[in-house]
């Protein structure tokens, strides 16, 4: 059983991450890529960015718009 303390802290820092998740949500997008797209996507990654598949899309889509 938790303590009234422990749910306090539990119950801010629950808000706190509600919080920033409102703040980023316009930031935020999902797609669902077909199988090969997905691979390709992740050997960039691996031989690029070290596996970080979020770092290798900031790439990808700041060459696709810098590049007028």
């Amino acid at each position: 059983m938790s303590m009234p303390d422990e749910q306090d802290e539990q119950s801010k820092r629950k808000e706190q991450w509600q919080q920033a998740d409102a703040k980023r949500r316009d930031r935020h997008f999902q797609v669902r890529l077909d199988k090969e797209l997905a691979e390709q996507l992740q050997h960039y990654a691996e031989q690029r960015h070290l596996g970080i598949i979020n770092s290798a899309l900031q790439t990808i889509i700041l060459k696709f718009f810098n590049a007028k």
